[in-house]
């Protein structure tokens, strides 16, 4: 009973905070305390190292989502998930006084091993702090240098000496993880670089990185403060009543939860979980396994330093490629890769169909022994990768009712597809030769991985046929990207982003492939390693972790000499603007110059003036805004889904969103064809209101003359922040 002794208390401490005591502090110390001890109970319940964090962290979304369809996530959702947790920690049978004397002596038998025996080496252990110093510092320097102005690229806060310091960690890892005994402290570092690698946005940004981030927060936002959000969709849910979940046992912001939960999710497990599975499918020690998941990173497009329903599909979709090999090696780690494919499947169904199809076959080539039918699975396999997400794209776009797509020949529409492989047009031409060799490796990275890949597979003997699914699933995938561009041309969807979905499938498609390309590079390192001297190896190491720090710059957007990436981020002053319409709505008189809180919506929330605090209820938002997505976005991030109006055209934002949206379409009339009122009045007619903003950021190709031409047509303006942000209001 002690094991159900101690998370009972721990568990009515949590319950304790979560009704009456509120403190986050409180609430992150026992839940982190409550999971570990959950994860210890069922590895050793299931005598299976990886079911533990695994299954704690599927059935904590699973359970989540069934309750967020029933009923909703509520405090009371949340306390039913967490009284249904204890269930693991009810002993089935006492053990004797020697099976306990004898668990004892084995736990501490290996607690010695593997705590004791690293500082027996001084050089080690001092080797693991200076990684460790370097990377905390490294932390540390883009802590500071957080900001809430416009930074288009993380890397314009940091300078060569930054690459230069995380090359010298990398080196000192692989090193330390080669040469080091000690499993957990290795597994600690490699996580500890990983999550240097995916925090930048989280450290750098603090209102917030990139665009459908906000979206979902939004939402999240909503459930938290409403229970649901409605309708209820059939995606996303997995992440959000996850997130809610967390904020309400833990008292943490949405806003904190969401932005660190998939890139330290990905630091954790990555590690742990698919080092394991892939040191016992190919018979290697772990250390070289562990020093191998640091390959995954080369390929800078598998970067999960954003948290997005998307994100953590693919974070499920790694972990469960690399447990399925596991499975295919012990038929009793079914369980897994299952518990993975389900939550993927209730997070992004349009993602986590194909993984639930690839391990449904994996199940079937288990348990079939006749190699014609094996073939045969294999075959029906591909094909339906290749057909499945235009068909349920397709069924999605008529189940929202956006009607039938628009079916094309795929075959004549083929250069629609191979547009997807052309580099955008901010890639300049005729950089210096420095430049112009770092970005030819850039468009070789996945060439080359794909071909390291194949030598992999053909490299492994006796091979099985559930390992031939693998290049099968990539192939599938890829072809579906295909049809998903040429085939299929999706109403409602603006044309450059009529390529989004295809290009995250074709990213998707490399998964199956990390096996056997992190294969292949420990073919290739072990040849070199036979062959050549102390002196080549350290040259091998020392190029590696080149190449690693390489593909960590272009696993985020870039403003230099030869690549000039458009995008932009949130800023204050995009705040301020949307605090300031607000203002003018209401007619309520603040200072919005405070940096938000992002978890405050529908309402202005508080603002803090000296010692007073002053607030104001909902109003009617009969106004819309004419701006762009990351003006919206803020919006979002401030108000929540304020306001939407029923037109014929469907239910529109009060923010000009979606961009295939009509709204979205009158702002473009507006930047591009003139600032003309009749625009702006057409925008009014679609909701049927008498006031509408228009909002210009400074930083707009041709700002000044599109603020010139809007001075002439509108009812007054509006300057935010001095000059970030223009304003401008129409009324009639």
């Amino acid at each position: 009973m002690k094991r159900f002794f101690t998370p009972a208390i721990f568990l009515c401490i949590l319950l304790l905070n979560l009704w009456f005591l509120h403190s986050p502090l409180l609430g992150s110390i026992f839940f982190v305390l409550y999971v570990i001890l959950l994860c210890k109970h069922v590895s050793s319940i299931t005598k299976n190292s990886l079911a533990g964090p695994i299954v704690t962290l599927s059935s904590f979304i699973i359970l989540n989502t069934i309750l967020y369809y029933a009923y909703g996530t509520t405090p009371v959702t949340t306390s039913v998930v967490m009284l249904l947790s204890l269930l693991f920690f009810i002993p089935k049978k006492e053990q004797g006084h020697t099976e306990r004397f004898k668990d004892v002596l084995t736990k501490w038998s290996a607690w010695k091993q593997h705590t004791f025996h690293p500082f027996l080496y001084t050089k080690d252990i001092l080797c693991a702090l200076v990684v460790t110093f370097f990377d905390t510092s490294l932390l540390g320097f883009l802590w500071l240098h957080r900001t809430i102005d416009l930074m288009p690229s993380p890397w314009q806060a940091v300078d060569a000496g930054f690459f230069l310091i995380f090359t010298v960690a990398t080196i000192l890892l692989t090193y330390i993880v080669l040469t080091s005994r000690s499993r957990h402290i290795s597994t600690a570092l490699v996580s500890l670089h990983l999550f240097v690698m995916y925090a930048i946005a989280a450290l750098l940004y603090p209102l917030g990185y990139g665009f459908d981030a906000f979206i979902h927060r939004a939402t999240e936002s909503w459930i938290f403060q409403y229970g649901f959000i409605t309708p209820k969709q059939p995606y996303y849910i997995g992440q959000y009543s996850f997130v809610v979940f967390l904020s309400h046992i833990t008292g943490l912001s949405i806003h904190l939860i969401d932005v660190y939960l998939v890139p330290l999710l990905a630091a954790l497990l990555i590690p742990f979980t698919v080092a394991f599975s892939y040191a016992k499918k190919f018979n290697m020690r772990q250390n070289h396994a562990l020093i191998h998941i640091l390959a995954i990173a080369l390929v800078p497009f598998l970067s999960f330093h954003l948290t997005t329903p998307h994100n953590l599909v693919v974070l499920l979709s790694l972990l469960t490629v690399f447990t399925t090999l596991l499975y295919q090696k012990n038929k009793e780690n079914w369980h897994i890769p299952l518990l993975l494919t389900l939550t993927a499947l209730l997070t992004h169904p349009l993602i986590g169909a194909p993984l639930f199809g690839f391990f449904l076959t994996t199940l079937f080539l288990k348990h079939t022994k006749k190699t014609s039918i094996k073939h045969l699975w294999l075959g029906l396999s591909t094909f339906g990768q290749i057909f499945l997400l235009p068909i349920m794209f397709t069924v999605n776009n008529l189940r929202t009712g956006h009607g039938w797509p628009m079916f094309g020949n795929p075959f004549l529409e083929l250069p629609k597809f191979f547009e997807l492989f052309v580099r955008p047009y901010w890639y300049l031409k005729h950089a210096p030769i420095f430049w112009e060799m770092i970005y030819t490796w850039e468009r070789m990275i996945v060439p080359v991985c794909v071909l390291i890949s194949l030598l992999g597979f053909f490299l492994y003997k006796k091979k099985p046929a559930a390992d031939y699914l693998y290049p099968l699933t990539a192939m599938g995938m890829f072809l579906s990207a295909w049809l998903l561009r040429s085939w299929i041309t999706f109403p409602d969807v603006v044309v450059y982003e009529q390529g989004d979905y295809p290009m995250r499938l074709i990213h998707a498609s490399m998964l199956f492939l990390l096996p056997w390309f992190l294969y292949g590079l420990y073919r290739i390192a072990k040849a070199l390693y036979i062959e050549h001297d102390k002196y080549w190896r350290t040259i091998l190491v020392i190029l590696g972790a080149g190449l690693l720090t390489v593909s960590f710059y272009f696993s985020y957007p870039q403003r230099n000499i030869k690549s000039r990436f458009p995008g932009f981020n949130v800023t204050q002053a995009d705040f301020d603007a949307v605090e300031w319409i607000h203002k003018h709505e209401t007619g309520f008189s603040f200072s919005p110059t405070i940096l938000p809180d992002p978890t405050q919506i529908g309402v202005v929330g508080t603002i803090q003036s000296g010692e007073e605090t002053i607030t104001k209820d909902e109003h009617d938002y009969n106004y819309i805004v004419l701006s762009n997505q990351l003006v919206s976005a803020t919006a979002l991030t401030k108000f929540g889904f304020a306001k939407t109006f029923n037109t014929p055209l469907g239910e529109l934002f009060y923010y000009a969103i979606p961009t295939g949206g009509p709204l979205y379409q009158q702002y473009g009339k507006m930047l591009y064809q003139g600032q003309k009122r009749a625009y702006m009045e057409t925008a009014m007619d679609l909701v049927g209101v008498d006031t509408s903003y228009f909002v210009v950021n400074s930083y707009w190709a041709n700002a000044d003359r599109i603020i010139e031409g809007a001075k002439q047509t509108a009812d007054s303006w509006e300057v935010i922040d001095n000059g970030d942000v223009w304003v401008f209001v129409y009324e009639r």
